[in-house]
């Protein structure tokens, strides 16, 4: 005796070996031996043998008609053998009872199971909408297997265009468009990023790494559409201030947060005002305005190319651009002219700043020298009238405000490393070239507005007002604050970041606090704000995830000038074990298989194979210099390599770059130790 019998939800034919009563020995198709319960059992038969039997049904099955099946079915529960007599006649052979029942359990759609054997044909609205959801399900199966076939013939279909960014970063692993990608990688033996670049889904490397990013942190898009806030009718009640201001930053710089005035006043006396950009005049706090700016928190920098926190409109507004009266923010110090020492007279005021000038580091930083800044004979300059007796003061106030900070921090200062500012043209040319950190305009910016920062914390802290600081005990890590704290590093009692509104929202809450101090108006937040509370959370990650694109961006633009330059030998320094940092560019790479001549040594090295899309570049060491010492570089300079290693391999990013440049981070902290 042979069966068809359930097992695992499946029909299966053996042959009967014992009969134990409620249960029997089967053994299947494939040899195997089985215990099958007597209510698992379907039917029973002779002939033919199981082999010939399952071949039988199978093929049967296969030919029924489901949809002529349904139609013959009463709409009611009935079993097995019963739709057999009625679709195949009234005495069915046991082959056309089992291939009956097979179709019946390959069809759910059209019949319900209710049992054993049992089965109830589906309703005839639910069979329609079933039907209809198979169709779509087959139609689209069919359009994914049509994008599949086109992306590995390097196609692009119309989706995939708008979505390649977002498939690339968090994409929705259960879509159509995902599951295309997948399939057709597998095909193509390529990954997702790669297929997509061949397929044109984006013009260059450069294109896709922009477009990855902004898909994770600018779902919505970079461009702010939004129209101009009003402007307050008490702006144009603001005092002018009786000075002549002029901005020092990078010749790419739009966003001129800060300024300079310097006014002469008994022999030996001078009053220096640092003026701030005040865009917290235009934007109240929950304003679309505001919203933008509290999403984005920062403005995001890379070579040629900056995503801004603020929208053009409030940014074109409040810009200290040259030949411009500008509403400002002014920190006015009165200081000694020939020693530097800050005498007294601090005071805050909000005002209308007539703007003079704009000087850019690029044109001056090779004229300002300390020689120059410190000769007590030379008091004009070409490049510099009016301006060189303002920039000498400033520069002898500099020198005494870092010393002073030198000495509460117990240590000098390292300020040996050197910056690069980056230069891209509209055809994709990259101009790199270097600035030292230690250049008279860098530290002379840098020190007021340390100052800046320190004072507006300490007016807030007097106040009772909150801030938002940035404190470091210690020996311990810098971070974000709302209460007032010395900053071990700075060497100072407290650091409100407040000198860059336009391109930071940490300052631009310190501003909105510091306006309301100096309107004697409420405090804009309290210190237990959830809104303030969370802007401090989330900056430090956000600003963190900003510097790491502007780096990636910076090694790409470094490798593009190495495929520009048609070279492959450089120059370069050993920071540590097999990293070498290039001199003319600063691009880390790894000597792989060599025993490196020790930290310090300058070496020439070859450079090859330069991968875009993995942003690395093969590199083998040819020799120590000749005629050169091994070290070139000081222990300073040489930790200062070191800390951009750290950071990344080309940048530091706890250590912003030069002030006011907008090719690296907003100006504000000097380095720590």
């Amino acid at each position: 005796m042979n069966l068809v019998y359930e097992e695992a939800g499946a029909f299966k034919v053996g042959r009967v070996l014992q009969d134990q009563g409620g249960a029997y020995q089967v053994e299947t198709l494939h040899g195997k031996r089985s215990k099958v319960k007597a209510n698992s059992v379907m039917l029973r038969f002779d002939s033919p043998e199981p082999g010939e039997f399952a071949a039988a049904m199978d093929t049967l099955a296969a030919d029924v008609d489901t949809g002529l099946l349904w139609e013959c079915a009463p709409q009611e529960e009935v079993d097995f053998q019963t739709m057999a007599q009625e679709y195949f006649g009234e005495k069915p052979t046991v082959v056309q009872q089992a291939a009956i029942l097979l179709a019946l359990h390959a069809a759910p759609v059209y019949f319900h199971r209710k049992g054993k054997g049992q089965y109830r044909p589906a309703p005839p609205d639910i069979l329609k909408a079933a039907l209809a959801g198979l169709e779509k399900k087959r139609l689209l199966a069919e359009q994914q297997d049509a994008w599949t076939a086109a992306l590995v013939r390097r196609e692009l279909p119309e989706p995939f265009g708008r979505q390649a960014a977002v498939l690339l970063v968090r994409p929705d692993k259960n879509s159509m468009e995902y599951k295309a990608l997948m399939a057709a990688c597998t095909q193509a033996g390529r990954s997702p990023d790669v297929l997509l670049l061949e397929c044109g889904a984006f013009p260059s490397v450069h294109a896709m790494m922009r477009a990855k990013f902004s898909a994770v942190y600018f779902p919505r898009g970079t461009e702010i559409d939004l129209p101009a806030p009003p402007v307050p009718a008490d702006l144009a009640d603001l005092p002018i201030a009786p000075v002549q201001a002029f901005s020092i930053d990078d010749i790419s710089t739009t966003e001129i947060d800060d300024a300079f005035s310097v006014t002469f006043l008994s022999e030996g006396r001078a009053r220096v005002g640092v003026h701030i950009a005040a865009p917290a005049l235009l934007i109240e706090r929950g304003s679309p305005h505001d919203k933008v700016a509290r999403d984005r928190l920062s403005t995001v920098y890379a070579p040629g190319d900056k995503i801004t926190m603020l929208p053009a409109n409030v940014v074109e507004f409040s810009t200290l651009e040259a030949g411009r009266t500008v509403p400002a923010l002014s920190l006015y110090v009165e200081v000694d002219t020939r020693s530097g020492e800050v005498l007294g007279g601090q005071h805050s005021v909000i005002e209308q700043v007539p703007i003079a000038a704009n000087l850019r580091h690029n044109l001056l930083d090779e004229v300002v020298t300390a020689e120059l800044l410190e000769d007590e004979h030379i008091t004009e300059h070409p490049d510099l009238d009016p301006f060189l007796p303002a920039l000498k003061v400033l520069w002898t106030c500099a020198k005494a405000l870092k010393l002073e900070r030198e000495l509460v921090r117990g240590q000098p200062e390292k300020h040996a490393r050197i910056d690069f500012n980056f230069y891209v043209s509209g055809d994709g040319v990259v101009e790199i070239t270097p600035r030292r950190r230690d250049a008279p305009l860098d530290v002379l910016v840098a020190e007021w507005m340390i100052l800046v920062n320190r004072e507006w914390g300490g007016f807030l802290h007097e106040h009772g007002v909150t801030g938002i600081y940035r404190i470091q005990p210690p020996m311990g890590r810098v971070r974000m604050s709302t209460h007032a704290a010395p900053h071990a590093g700075l060497g100072v009692p407290q650091y409100a970041w407040s000198t860059s509104p336009l391109r930071r929202y940490v300052d631009l809450i310190n501003q909105q606090q510091l306006i309301s101090v100096l309107k004697a108006e409420n405090p804009v937040y309290a210190p237990t704000d959830a809104d303030l509370l969370s802007a401090v959370n989330s900056f430090d990650i956000t600003y963190k995830a900003y510097a790491e694109f502007q780096s990636s961006m910076e090694r790409y633009w470094c490798l593009k000038w190495i495929q520009q330059k048609g070279q492959k030998q450089f120059d370069g320094v050993v920071v540590k074990d097999e990293l070498v940092r290039l001199n003319d560019i600063p691009l880390f790479v790894r000597l792989v298989g060599v025993t490196t001549p020790g930290r310090g040594a300058q070496v020439e090295v070859e450079l090859d194979e330069v991968d875009e899309l993995t942003l690395t570049v093969s590199c083998k060491l040819l020799g120590i210099k000749k005629g050169m010492p091994t070290r070139l570089l000081d222990e300073d300079e040489l930790d200062g390599l070191d800390e951009e290693a750290v950071e990344g391999e080309t940048v530091n990013q706890e250590t912003p770059a030069a002030p006011g440049d907008d090719s690296g981070q907003p100006l504000g902290e000097a380095p720590a130790a």
